[in-house]
């Protein structure tokens, strides 16, 4: 199969019109999604604390989505100016919706303080605006394949298995041969797709930069990260970023980077992650191999582990939450006792009492390194189990 119509350079790229607006509009350009999470952005500069933070934490805080939308941008039809406000740290903004018949794909948005953009700048937003539409449309409607076998075979521990299959990938101009990310989704919450989210976050994507398909963790997504989109985060986020567009509940791990014929590794690697990602609140499941800390390890210990967590313990952990609670916030803070009774909003007496309550149970001296080593393995692996 060759390579697909909409891959032809007459058809650019989200991050391409982008690029092309800010180079002729002079100024930086922020496009954001439906929900105000970015989509695409130029080179910034001279940008504001709203919009630094936006791009940084991939979208704005609680407040500024607020303050923006109750000024009525989901209803604007056509170019609309939003006020500064100096609480927040916003400069006065221009906003355009980015829409198809009455659905509002995205924002396209411009930072205006002197409010001095002309009706001939604002036509070239308007038509890059179009040019947006037409492009996120099109990839609305680009069936996206279901390549199950293929992505086992490049997860495949045989080596001969993944070069044959890295070969199919590249004639059939599925997958640049660069740089690669794989990301595992597994269901969070009820009615939570996470095959249908994999698939959600390819079509945001360039063509030839994503493959997704299902896999026995639920869903998996392979990414370039020569993709326009993807080349602007840095690589730990694309997690976060995944879960942000897709908008399901669903748990992402991802592995570092790789190649097409490294990818055994990197399905271990994401595999870790997925474990850690699940055992993590439903708002924060997403988990980066990179970054994963402590819980690199503590993930490989089989589930069967916690079985030989000390009785006292065991059951402190399974029917003591306010005193897992405490024990596990000493031992983040190293032991502080200052610093633990701060984190909990306790009096020192009131956590002294409960430090005397954890030790009677468990029988742990939490004087003793080995044995707050021991309690905070047993509470990592509990929540992994």
């Amino acid at each position: 199969m060759g390579v697909r119509e909409d891959s032809h350079p007459e058809h650019p790229s989200v991050q391409a019109v982008v690029d092309a607006l800010s180079i002729g509009l002079e100024r930086p350009i922020l496009f954001d999604d439906e929900a105000l999470v970015p989509l695409a952005y130029s080179r910034q500069w001279d940008v504001d604390e709203v919009r630094s933070a936006s791009i940084l934490s991939r979208g704005p805080a609680p407040a500024v989505r607020e303050a923006l939308f109750a000024q009525g941008i989901a209803a604007a039809r056509d170019v609309i100016h939003t006020a500064a406000d100096d609480e927040l740290g916003m400069e006065s903004r221009v906003c355009l919706p980015v829409r198809s018949g009455g659905e509002v794909l995205g924002y396209l948005w411009l930072l205006d303080p002197d409010e001095d953009l002309g009706e001939p700048e604002l036509d070239r937003l308007r038509a890059g605006a179009r040019e947006l539409a037409a492009i996120l449309v099109g990839a609305a409607r680009r069936e996206v394949p279901d390549e199950a076998a293929l992505l086992e075979a490049l997860r495949s521990p045989d080596p001969a298995t993944r070069e044959r299959a890295a070969e199919r990938t590249r004639g059939r101009h599925l997958l640049a041969d660069e740089g690669v990310i794989l990301c595992l989704l597994a269901a969070r919450g009820s009615g939570a797709d996470p095959v249908g989210a994999a698939r959600q976050v390819v079509r945001r994507l360039s063509v030839g930069h994503a493959i997704a398909a299902t896999a026995p963790e639920g869903a998996a997504l392979l990414a370039s990260l020569g993709d326009p989109v993807l080349r602007t985060l840095p690589h730990e986020q694309l997690g976060t970023w995944l879960r942000a567009v897709a908008g399901t509940e669903v748990a992402v791990g991802q592995s570092a980077e790789a190649t097409l014929t490294s990818l055994d590794e990197a399905s271990r690697q994401a595999g870790l992650a997925l474990r850690v990602a699940r055992s993590r609140p439903a708002a924060e499941a997403v988990a980066a191999f990179q970054t994963l800390g402590a819980d690199r390890l503590v993930a490989q210990l089989p589930t069967a582990a916690v079985r030989d967590i000390p009785p006292g313990l065991a059951h402190l952990l399974r029917e003591e939450p306010a005193l897992v609670e405490t024990l596990t916030a000493f031992l983040e803070a190293g032991g502080d006792v200052k610093s633990t009774a701060a984190a909990l909003s306790l009096h020192r007496s009131g956590l002294y009492y409960r430090l005397g309550r954890i030790q009677e149970l468990t029988g742990l001296d939490l004087d003793r390194g080995d044995d707050r080593l021991l309690a905070h393995l047993a509470i990592r692996a509990e929540q992994m189990s």
